[in-house]
C-alpha cells in the first residue's frame, strides 16, 4: 500500500500508511476497537475504496479474506455441505469438501443442517474451511478468534503457525497477537 488513506465523516482513520509485504511474510494490526483496522483491511481487500493512496498485490496473489462480520454470507437456504461446496477448486470433488468439513468437527448430521442456523463459532470454523478450500497465497484476517473457544482458536494458531503464504491479521488482543506471532512478524500499530 502507499501513501493509503481512509476515512469518515469524522475524518481520517489512517493517513498516508506505506506498507510493502515480502512474500511469505506476516503482520499484525493491532489497536483498540474503532481506530480503523477493520476499515484498513476492507480497503486492502477492495470492498471500500481509500480516499487517497493506492493498493497494489502482486499478478499472482490470490487472497482469502476472513471478515470480522460474516453473516451476510450465511443468509441462504444451503446446508452446510452445499455452502462449503461452492467454494470448491478445479479439481475438488465431494470427498474434498467432506474431509475439510470433517478436519472442521462436523458430524455426518451436521452437513445436513442449514448453515444459516450455525452458531457464531461453527460459522467461524465454516469460513476457515472456505478459505481451505480456496487455497490462497494470501490470507487477510479480522480479528479471526472472535467467537472461537480455547480449542479452536489453538488449532487456528498451530495452522496459522505452519502457513506459508503472506498472512495480514488484525487484532484488539496484543497478549495473544504477541503469542501467535514468530520472529518474522512485523506489527503495525493504529492510533
Amino acid at each position: 500500500m502507499e501513501a493509503l488513506t481512509k476515512g469518515f465523516d469524522e475524518g481520517p482513520l489512517f493517513k498516508n500508511v506505506n506498507l510493502l509485504l515480502e512474500v511469505g511474510e506476516k503482520i499484525a494490526i493491532l489497536g483498540a476497537n474503532g481506530v480503523g483496522k477493520s476499515t484498513m483491511l476492507k480497503t486492502l481487500v477492495g470492498e471500500l475504496q481509500p480516499d487517497n493512496g493506492s493498493v497494489k498485490w502482486s499478478e499472482n496473489a490470490q487472497i482469502g479474506y476472513y471478515a470480522q462480520d460474516h453473516e451476510y454470507e450465511f443468509e441462504n437456504d444451503l446446508t452446510v455441505f452445499e455452502w462449503m461446496s461452492q467454494w470448491k477448486q478445479e479439481g475438488d470433488d465431494e470427498q474434498a469438501v467432506r474431509s475439510i468439513l470433517g478436519r472442521l468437527l462436523f458430524s455426518q448430521d451436521d452437513i445436513k443442517k442449514p448453515a444459516k442456523v450455525l452458531s457464531g463459532g461453527e460459522k467461524g470454523r465454516m469460513l476457515f474451511g472456505k478459505l481451505m478450500m480456496q487455497k490462497p497465497n494470501i490470507l487477510v484476517m479480522d480479528e479471526p478468534t472472535n467467537h472461537l473457544d480455547m480449542e479452536s482458536i489453538e488449532s487456528l494458531n498451530m495452522a496459522l503457525e505452519m502457513y506459508q503464504g503472506t498472512l495480514i491479521f488484525v487484532s484488539t488482543t496484543v497478549s495473544l497477537s504477541a503469542r501467535w506471532r514468530p520472529a518474522s512478524w512485523r506489527s503495525l500499530r493504529t492510533a
